[in-house]
């Protein structure tokens, strides 16, 4: 949350302030950050198919990512 202020001020700083462009950046941003959120979700579930991980650590793991999903959207996909 603070990288999406900082990215704001920088914006309004830099004369780029325009709303829906500042808007248009930080829901990209967001979006980039779900997909990331997902691609890790399906990293962690592979490891665990491998044995790589066990099923403690998968679930250590998934829920740092649900907090992550939670403070993005305010709710978690309904994966997992």
């Amino acid at each position: 949350m603070a990288l999406d202020y900082e990215e704001k001020l920088l914006a309004l700083q830099s004369g780029e302030g325009d709303d829906a462009q500042a808007a248009n950046r930080l829901a990209r941003r967001r979006d980039l950050t779900l997909a990331l959120i997902a691609r890790k979700r399906s990293t962690i579930v592979r490891l665990r198919d491998e044995r790589a991980i066990d099923d403690t650590v998968l679930r250590q793991i998934q829920a740092e990512l649900d907090a992550e999903e939670v403070r993005l959207v305010g709710t978690p996909s309904a994966e997992g």
